[in-house]
C-alpha cells in the first residue's frame, strides 16, 4: 500500500475544491506554454508563413489537452493513473527540424506519428526489458532530466540574447532573477493557495517586471496588438508524408521518449509514495502507450511531436499537489486557450528570461528526485559506474559541443542532449555490468530435522547469504518469512520424503528462493478461488486466509513431475 507523503497537500487520489482545482490547471497550462515555442520554431524552420504558426500553437494546445486525460487514466491498459501532463518535446525537435527542411510540415507530422506509433509498441515490450531499466537507470533518466531543463534555463537566462536586447542585459537577468526569487519564495515560505501556485504566479510577475521596464520590442507589442481575440483554429494546412530515410532518427526519439516517461511515472510514483521502493512495471506501461497514442494525435493535429514533461512533475512536487483530477482543468483551460490567437501570441513574445528561470526553478526539483531514487537502493561499484560514467559524458554535451556537432548527421537525436546520452549510456552500462552478476547458493534441509521444528537454521543461513550479497532489508525479511512459512506448510503436510534442495539466487533485480524436494505439491492459500456459488462467509474466509498468509512473494511458481516437485518464490528488488 502507497504512503502518502506529508509534504503533500493534494495527493493523487484526493480532489481539490473546484476554486482552487481551476488555479492549479491554470498554473500548470502557464508551465507549458513556453514549450509551444518549439512549434514556431519548426514551423519557420519549414518556410511555412506566419499565420501557420499561429494555427499549429491551437492545435498544438488540442493535441496536448488530449493526452493530458490520456495520461492521467487510472482504469485499463491506456494511462499511468497520474498527473503527468506533456509538452511539446524537445527530443522531437532535432529530427523535426531535419524532416522539415526536407519534406515541409507534411513530413514533419507524418513522421511524428510514426514516432508515437513506436513508442506504443515499446509499452508493449516493456515487461520484457525490466532488467534493462532498474531503479538505477530509472532514477538516472530522472536526474539526466533535472540537469538538462535546469541547463537549458540557466542558457536562456545568461546566453542567447536576441540582438535587440543586448543593451538591456541587466533589465533582463533582473527578470529572470524576479520570476525565480518569487517562485521560491512561494514554494519555500508561502502556505496554501499561495505554495500551490508558486510557478504560476512567478511567471505572472517576471511576465509583468519585463514589460514594465520596456523588454518586449515595438514589434512584439503590435504583433500582440493586431491578434484578434477570439477563432477557431484553421487545420487547412494539415497533410502527411512519410520518408523512410529519416526512419533512424525518429525511432531514436520515440525511444527516448519512452525512457523519459519511464523516468516521469517512476517520479510520479515516487513523489505519491513516502514508502516507495521500486518501479511499479504496470503504471509505467500504461503512461508509454498514453504517450505514444498521445504522440500520435499530435502528429495528425500537426504537432511536432510531444511527450511527458518531467518539468510539470517538478512544479506538482513544489506545489503539493499531485492529484490526477488536475488533468481534466489542464485539458478545458488549453481547449479554451485555442480559441484565443492573441495568447498564441503572448506566448511566442514570452522573455526568454522568464521561460529561463522557470526551466531553472522545475529542474532543480527534477534533480534531487532523481538523487532520491538512486540513494533509495545500496551503492556498490557496479551501481558507481552505471551512475557516473554516464552522468560525465551527459554533462560533456554542454562542456565540448563542438565534438558532438561534429559528428555525422544521423547521430545527432542520439547525442543531442544530455538525457540521450545519459539514458543510452546507463542502459548500456547496466546491460554490460549484468554478465557475472548472479550469484547462487544452495541450502539442503533435512526432512527429519525440519519436522522436529528447526526451521530457523536454514532461514539463518538466508539471512546471512542476503547479507553478503547486499540484498536489501525488506526483501530479505519477506525472503525469510515466506521461506519459513512454506516450510511449515510441508512439514505438517508431510509433502517432502527427503532433504529439501534450497537454492538461492540473487542477480541485483530479484531475489529467488527455489525449493525442490521428492514429494507432492503443498496447498496454498492462493490455491483457494471463490466461485459464483459461494455464500458471502465462505469467500469471505478465502480472502482472510489469504491474507494472512505469510507468502509475500511477488511471484509463486509450481511444478510437479512425477514426485520431483519445485516451487519458486520470486521476490522483486
Amino acid at each position: 500500500m502507497a504512503v502518502r507523503p506529508k509534504d503533500l497537500i493534494y495527493a493523487v487520489d484526493e480532489r481539490p475544491p473546484l476554486g482552487r482545482l481551476t488555479l492549479l490547471g491554470l498554473q500548470h497550462v502557464a508551465a507549458l506554454l513556453p514549450y509551444l515555442v518549439l512549434v514556431a520554431i519548426v514551423v519557420n524552420k519549414s518556410g511555412d508563413a506566419p499565420r501557420v504558426a499561429h494555427n499549429a500553437i491551437a492545435l498544438a494546445m488540442i493535441a496536448t489537452a488530449f493526452m493530458t486525460i490520456l495520461q492521467a487514466l487510472h482504469r485499463g491498459p491506456i494511462g499511468s493513473g497520474y498527473l503527468a501532463p506533456p509538452v511539446v518535446s524537445a527530443i522531437y525537435l532535432s529530427p523535426c527540424l531535419l524532416a522539415a527542411e526536407r519534406g515541409g510540415l507534411p513530413l514533419v507530422f507524418g513522421m511524428i506519428i510514426f514516432a508515437g506509433l513506436l513508442e506504443a509498441v515499446l509499452s508493449v515490450a516493456l515487461p520484457r526489458l525490466r532488467k534493462v531499466f532498474p531503479p538505477v537507470v530509472s532514477g538516472m533518466i530522472v536526474m539526466a532530466v533535472g540537469f538538462e531543463l535546469g541547463l537549458i534555463g540557466v542558457r536562456e537566462v545568461l546566453h542567447q540574447l536576441p540582438d535587440d536586447l543586448l543593451p538591456d542585459q541587466p533589465l533582463h537577468y533582473l527578470a529572470a532573477a524576479v520570476t525565480l526569487a518569487v517562485m521560491a519564495a512561494l514554494s519555500v515560505w508561502a502556505k496554501g493557495l499561495l505554495r500551490l501556485l508558486c510557478s504560476l504566479l512567478g511567471i505572472a510577475s517576471g511576465y509583468l517586471f519585463a514589460v514594465s521596464v520596456g523588454l518586449l520590442t515595438p514589434a512584439k507589442q503590435q504583433a500582440i496588438a493586431a491578434a484578434p481575440f477570439l477563432a477557431f483554429p484553421n487545420p487547412s494546412f494539415l497533410s502527411y508524408a512519410f520518408d523512410p530515410e529519416l526512419i533512424i532518427p525518429f525511432v531514436v526519439a520515440g525511444l527516448a521518449s519512452g525512457l523519459r516517461v519511464i523516468g516521469v511515472i517512476t517520479t510520479c510514483q515516487r513523489i505519491n509514495d513516502a514508502a516507495w521502493t521500486r518501479p511499479e512495471m504496470s503504471s509505467i506501461r500504461g503512461g508509454i502507450l498514453a504517450d505514444g497514442l498521445g504522440c500520435m494525435i499530435s502528429g495528425l493535429l500537426g504537432t511536432p511531436g510531444t511527450s511527458a514533461a518531467p518539468s510539470l512533475v517538478g512544479l506538482s512536487k513544489a506545489s503539493g499537489a499531485t492529484s490526477r483530477t488536475i488533468a481534466w482543468a489542464i485539458a478545458v483551460w488549453l481547449l479554451l486557450f485555442a480559441c484565443l490567437p492573441k495568447l498564441a501570441t503572448l506566448i511566442l513574445t514570452m522573455p526568454r528570461a522568464v521561460i529561463g528561470a522557470a526551466l531553472v526553478f522545475n529542474g532543480s526539483f527534477m534533480l534531487v528526485a532523481g538523487i532520491q531514487i538512486l540513494t533509495s537502493r545500496p551503492m556498490n561499484v557496479r551501481t558507481t559506474l552505471i551512475i557516473g560514467v554516464p552522468t560525465l559524458f551527459g554533462l560533456s554535451r554542454q562542456v565540448i559541443p563542438g565534438f558532438y556537432e561534429s559528428l555525422p548527421h544521423w547521430l545527432q537525436p542520439v547525442t543531442g542532449s544530455i538525457i540521450n546520452i545519459t539514458l543510452i549510456g546507463a542502459v548500456l552500462a547496466n546491460l554490460v555490468l549484468l554478465i557475472g552478476r548472479k550469484r547462487t547458493q544452495i541450502i539442503t534441509v533435512s526432512t527429519s530435522n525440519e519436522t522436529g521444528g528447526n526451521a530457523p537454521r536454514p532461514l539463518q543461513e538466508i539471512e546471512r547469504q542476503c547479507a553478503a550479497w547486499d540484498v536489501p532489508g525488506d526483501i530479505v525479511r519477506r525472503a525469510k518469512q515466506s521461506a519459513g512459512e512454506l516450510l511449515d506448510l510441508m512439514a505438517a503436510g508431510g509433502n517432502a520424503e527427503g532433504p529439501i534442495r534450497i537454492l538461492l539466487s540473487y542477480d541485483d533485480f530479484a531475489l529467488t528462493v527455489t525449493l525442490t524436494y521428492q514429494g507432492f505439491l503443498p496447498n496454498l492459500a492462493a490455491d483457494q478461488r471463490p466461485t459464483s456459488g459461494m455464500v458471502e462467509e465462505q469467500s469471505f474466509a478465502i480472502g482472510l486466509s489469504g491474507f494472512l498468509s505469510a507468502l509475500q512473494a511477488d511471484r509463486i511458481e509450481r511444478q510437479a513431475h512425477g514426485d520431483d516437485c519445485r516451487v519458486k518464490l520470486v521476490f522483486y528488488v
